[in-house]
C-alpha cells in the first residue's frame, strides 16, 4: 500500500490494483495513443501521484506489459494444472488463453487479445525497450510450453524437438491473439485452438516413431 500527498492530504491506494488499471488503459488503446489524462481518470490519481509511484508514461507502460505477462502466465499454469498429459494440458491452456483474449477472466472483461502482441509490436521498431520487452514475452512463452512438453514426454523429446513445437504452439496464440481483437466468436478460437494442438502433437508423435524406426 502507498501513500501519496494529494492537493496536501495523504492518499492511500494498492500499487498493484493501480497497476492493472493502467494495465487496462494501455491494453485498450495501445501505447501512442493512450494519454497520460486517461491513466488519471482511470486510477483517480493526478499526474504527479502516478509519475512519483510509476515513473514516466513509458515506465507505466513497461511495467504494465510485465504485470501482465505475470498475470498471463499465473491464469494458463493454473488451467494446465489440472488435466494430464500434454494434449490435454495443452487444450486447456489454449482455451484459457482464448477466455482472457475475449474479456471472460478476472484480467479484462473486454476481448482485446494479448496486451504484449497487440500493442508492441507497433512500437518495437521505434525502440529498442520495447523491442526487448516484446522479445522477453515471446520467449516466456516458448520457454513455458517447451518445459510442459519435456516434463510431460519423459525424456522420450529431445529439447531442440520441444523448443521447436513449442514456438509453434506459441504462435498459434499469437493468431488466436490477433483473431479475438478482430471479434471473432470464442468458440471458434477454442475449436481451431484445439485442432491446432492435436496436429502439433501428432507431429510430434509421428516424428518419434519416425526415429524409432530410423535411430
Amino acid at each position: 500500500m502507498k501513500t501519496l500527498t494529494k492537493r496536501g492530504r495523504p492518499r492511500k491506494f494498492d500499487e498493484e490494483q493501480t497497476l492493472d488499471l493502467i494495465m487496462r488503459v494501455f491494453w485498450q488503446h495501445g501505447y501512442s495513443a493512450t494519454s497520460l489524462d486517461q491513466i488519471a481518470e482511470a486510477t483517480g490519481l493526478n499526474r504527479p501521484s502516478l509519475y512519483a509511484a510509476f515513473g514516466t508514461k513509458k515506465d507505466m507502460f513497461l511495467k504494465s506489459v510485465e504485470r501482465f505477462a505475470d498475470r498471463m502466465e499465473a491464469h494458463l499454469r493454473d488451467a494446465g494444472s489440472r488435466a494430464t498429459g500434454v494434449n490435454a494440458r495443452m487444450k486447456d491452456i489454449m482455451a484459457a488463453a482464448v477466455d482472457l483474449y475475449t474479456g471472460k477472466s478476472d484480467l479484462t472483461g473486454a476481448a482485446h487479445g494479448c496486451l504484449a502482441i497487440s500493442t508492441l509490436p507497433s512500437e518495437a521498431l521505434q525502440d529498442s525497450d520495447f523491442q526487448l520487452a516484446l522479445g522477453n514475452v515471446l520467449l516466456r512463452m516458448d520457454t513455458g510450453f517447451a518445459r510442459l512438453i519435456l516434463r510431460e514426454s519423459k525424456g522420450a523429446v529431445r529439447e531442440a524437438h520441444a523448443k521447436e513445437i513449442a514456438q509453434h504452439l506459441a504462435l498459434v496464440l499469437h493468431g488466436l491473439s490477433i483473431r479475438a481483437r478482430a471479434g471473432e466468436n470464442p468458440e471458434k478460437l477454442k475449436r481451431l485452438s484445439s485442432s491446432a494442438v492435436d496436429r502439433l502433437i501428432s507431429a510430434q508423435a509421428s516424428a518419434l516413431s519416425d526415429e524409432d524406426r530410423h535411430p
